[in-house]
């Protein structure tokens, strides 16, 4: 067996140096994993896990095979088999994503040892940044898309890279799916992964692909982008667009003027703070994801009911489109502010009563205290139908919860010393890694010192971009990955609403690309030295 596996490691020297020069960022990320698990021990309940561990609950308790259209198809799909383990299922999934999480350290080493030159320099601390990033050890830990989502796009990164490198047309072929596969897995994950489409394209027409790819992955490619467009829901899509460019609502133009009328004092509030945007976005969110419960007119509030969600799909649709059309470089001007306030870590950490952020053992139970509320009295009025809470967390179906302060000791073992290593290892990574400076906030901070046009880039930020432009000298692998990742942002920013999480997936991309002009200065020194 000992003489395979060096043969095989003989054969392949480039996974062997992948293997090797990983297990730092493997044995580090490994024990922050373990010691996050070792004082919460199930995986995060957040207020989307129930729309996402609907079809497994339906399955389990009804035998129906029903996904909600905004989560199809594949998370959803995977915590079937995750509930039919034995136990808790959210001790499986928080086990098995961080498992999953762990692995895509390799790819990662993949790409910093097949496109920068100076490689062994900057494998460990690539490989590193990545393994103790504290956003991706949080989403790895929640029962959310994000874990999968991001593991397929560094898979795809990683096999891109492999296949347009490869010389030999035959071997590139094979190559190639370690590319479409976990491309695929991204795609069919969450809607959002289809603004990286364009960039993916034109990568293939960059590197002349055609040469390559014969007629099957070529209409795998072209079913993919069929099917992915298939995934999410447009009345979801309606609501975020609609949010994003509320304030540009032209009230003055017929093309609905009834439902106009009705909201002429918030969309007004609403353009005369444009410059803070990025901080009063959620009014517009809310009010439009339920105006019924929202102070919403009857005319607005009839929006809500079932049989009119194709009529609130194209009030929302046609109202945003007209504000874009009107007010294009204003609409530019808001998705810019909502990408720089969800570029940093720091804020990702949410207002807390404590402190140690979300890493912290008391995050978990604050949080979670109202859902588990709801969950009771949905069980108490409708049954193991009304909720999938109990199965998740490995609770009798059909018993009524218990009071949450006696399931409170499940969620977090606080006053752990584990604890204290994690946040301290979370915080201090979030207070280096930001890319902008935001205008202050609180109480006796004045509008005008809140204005976006406060802001300023870090040291780091100024960094990013003179490393994102000189990554396409690395044309076929960092430059290809480049122009998606910032077209990707670009696009999920024009449509979201600030949320840090949907930045993540750029970051596979921005750790290596970090090390490009070292990288460069590196190699033209050494150059200079040896002549």
């Amino acid at each position: 067996m000992a003489t395979r596996v060096n043969r095989f490691f003989r054969q392949h020297p480039i996974l062997s140096d992948v293997i090797l020069w990983s297990l730092p960022a493997l044995l580090l990320g490994a024990l922050l994993r373990v010691l996050l698990l070792s004082y919460l021990p199930l995986g995060y309940w957040g207020s989307d896990s129930k729309s996402y561990y609907g079809l497994a609950h339906r399955l389990f308790t009804e035998g129906q095979l029903v996904n909600e259209e905004k989560r199809r198809y594949l998370y959803p799909l995977l915590m079937v088999p995750v509930t039919a383990l034995p136990g808790a299922p959210l001790r499986w999934l928080a086990w098995l994503q961080h498992g999953m999480g762990l692995l895509c350290v390799l790819p990662m080493a993949y790409v910093a040892r097949r496109t920068l030159h100076w490689w062994k320099a900057w494998i460990v601390p690539i490989t590193l940044l990545y393994a103790l990033h504290p956003m991706f050890v949080w989403y790895e830990h929640e029962l959310l898309g994000e874990c999968v989502f991001f593991a397929g796009f560094v898979w795809a990164f990683g096999g891109w890279v492999a296949w347009v490198l490869e010389r030999d047309p035959v071997r590139a072929r094979r190559l190639f799916w370690w590319f479409y596969v976990p491309l695929a897995v991204f795609l069919l994950t969450k809607p959002a992964g289809r603004f990286v489409l364009p960039g993916v394209a034109l990568g293939l027409l960059a590197v002349r692909a055609w040469r390559v790819l014969n007629r099957v992955r070529w209409a795998a490619l072209v079913l993919l982008g069929v099917v992915t467009f298939k995934v999410g829901s447009g009345k979801q899509g309606a609501w975020l667009l609609y949010t994003a460019s509320f304030p540009l609502t032209q009230l003055e133009t017929p093309l609905y003027a009834e439902y106009k009328r009705d909201i002429r004092e918030l969309v007004r509030a609403q353009a005369a703070r444009i410059d803070l945007h990025y901080s009063d976005s959620r009014a517009a969110m809310d009010f439009l994801e339920e105006p019924s419960r929202q102070g919403g007119t009857p005319l607005w509030a009839d929006l809500d009911k079932r049989e009119n969600e194709e009529l609130r799909r194209k009030v929302y649709m046609s109202l945003a489109l007209e504000g874009i059309k009107a007010r294009p470089g204003t609409y530019t001007y808001l998705a810019l502010q909502r990408l720089a306030a969800s570029a940093n870590i720091s804020a990702f950490e949410d207002v807390l009563p404590f402190p140690g952020g979300r890493f912290s053992s008391r995050y978990y139970p604050w949080r979670f205290e109202k859902l588990y509320e709801d969950a009771r009295r949905a069980l108490a009025e409708k049954g193991p139908k009304g909720t999938s809470l109990p199965m998740a967390f490995g609770l009798k179906q059909g018993e009524a919860l218990p009071p949450f302060a006696e399931f409170r000791p499940r969620l977090a073992i606080a006053d752990q010393w584990a604890e204290q290593a994690v946040v301290a290892v979370t915080s201090r990574y979030g207070d280096a890694a930001d890319f902008v400076v935001l205008p202050p906030s609180g109480k006796n901070v004045t509008d005008e010192q809140r204005s976006f046009k406060n802001t300023r880039l870090t040291w780091l930020g100024w960094w990013l971009l003179v490393s994102l432009t000189l990554s396409l000298v690395r044309w076929r692998t960092l430059g290809v990955w480049t122009v998606t990742s910032v077209g990707y942002l670009c696009s999920v920013y024009v449509c979201a609403l600030v949320q840090t999480r949907f930045f993540l997936p750029a970051w596979f991309v921005f750790i290596p690309v970090v090390f490009v002009p070292l990288d460069l200065l590196s190699r033209m020194f050494i150059r200079r030295a040896t002549r």
